[in-house]
């Protein structure tokens, strides 16, 4: 049976600070049990929106329902059941690690026994968290921030750049964290600028750009909408040729790219009467799907 609401449902939001665009119209939604990218350089937008999510910032317009109820009004209780890693993670300096965890654990009236498993994964041994938080490395800080956005099992999760400082032993044990909170009904919402983290753990995503969302989708369709590039290597010369159909990008020797403008089929079919060493046509990573929303001229 499916959900009768997505658990984030966004909706012409805007915000603007004085006569500043913050974000402008923009609408997606999330289900629950997605882990969902949201994809932006610095700048774009994306802290904006997390702050608006959390009902840290009102908007100038539009709607925001979480877990199907309207923010406004149910903003402590929509909250009981979320947990936050904000962008460059801080705490009070002057705390232990403990001691932080410990407060968290208060506010949020639950037990002050934290999971030790939860700590043992992230390398939190207690010689770290008896170290006042002012003392700590920044990649332990920011284990210290995943741990009190995880500690209290919330259904929907919300991270801001939740990878930054991290090694990668550490970054893989945060996304193994991440998979089983989903595989538990978890929602996650993913705030990131980092394409191969997005490409990894989420199947949909947004773009956006200067406050503006550019496409939401699955990271399959997105893919599908570029243009595809061809690769081949001829095992000898086969004088001038000319591929109807698509437009030559590079050729180094005997090796040459392409990209198909038209049916894929009329273009493998020229193929065949050259003399193929090699052939490949890439999928699309990330990054060109990135650069396709980002370069093109209309959207500057």
């Amino acid at each position: 049976m499916m959900d009768p609401y997505p658990v984030i449902h966004i909706e012409n939001l805007t915000k603007y600070f004085g006569n500043v665009v913050g974000i402008e119209s923009i609408s997606f939604d999330v289900s629950k049990g997605e882990i969902f990218g949201f994809l932006g350089p610095n700048g774009a937008g994306k802290t904006t929106t997390i702050r608006l999510i959390l009902d840290l910032l009102r908007p100038t317009s539009g709607k925001i329902n979480i877990f199907g109820k309207e923010l406004s009004g149910n903003s402590v209780e929509i909250r009981k059941k979320c947990g936050y890693l904000p962008g460059n993670f801080s705490a009070y300096g002057n705390l232990t690690g403990m001691e932080f965890l410990q407060l968290c654990a208060d506010l949020r009236n639950l037990p002050r026994k934290i999971d030790p498993g939860l700590l043992d994964r992230f390398d939190l041994a207690s010689h770290n968290l008896s170290r006042k938080i002012k003392y700590l490395s920044h990649g332990t800080l920011q284990k210290l921030g995943i741990v009190q956005a995880f500690f209290h099992q919330p259904e929907l999760l919300i991270l801001d750049e939740p990878t930054i400082g991290l090694d990668p032993l550490m970054q893989e044990e945060f996304y193994n964290l991440l998979r089983e909170h989903q595989e538990k009904g978890c929602t996650i919402f993913l705030s990131s600028h980092n394409l191969a983290e997005v490409e990894r753990i989420c199947l949909r995503m947004a773009i956006i750009r200067k406050g503006v969302i550019k496409r939401t989708d699955s990271i399959l369709n997105l893919r599908k909408m570029l243009k595809k590039r061809l690769l081949f290597t001829l095992s000898r010369s086969s004088g001038d040729f000319q591929l109807t159909g698509a437009e030559l990008l590079h050729r180094d020797g005997l090796s040459y790219e392409y990209i198909i403008q038209e049916d894929i089929r009329g273009v493998m079919k020229q193929l065949a009467e050259l003399p193929l060493a090699d052939l490949s046509i890439p999928e699309p990573g990330l990054e060109e799907i990135f650069i396709n929303f980002y370069k093109d001229q209309e959207y500057d």
